[in-house]
């Protein structure tokens, strides 16, 4: 028997030096500045003044929402 596993969506929009935010069930978990990502686009690295650097993967359950300027 094999199991079906979703795809995660990818967070190809998302470009280095964009302000964003990280919400989980609709609540901000963390905002900041995309720092870097990878190629594929299912990893962000954000920094924020208060709180650091951090890494984020497409599958960690949040969802990434550009910030307007």
């Amino acid at each position: 028997m094999t199991s079906r596993i979703k795809s995660p969506v990818r967070w190809d929009p998302v470009e280095i030096g964009d302000l964003v935010e990280l919400r989980r069930n609709r609540r901000v978990v963390f905002r900041g500045v995309v720092d870097d990502r990878t190629g594929d686009g299912s990893i962000v690295w954000v920094t924020a003044p208060v709180g650091g650097r951090r890494l984020f993967h497409v599958a960690d359950g949040v969802d990434l929402a550009g910030v307007p300027a």
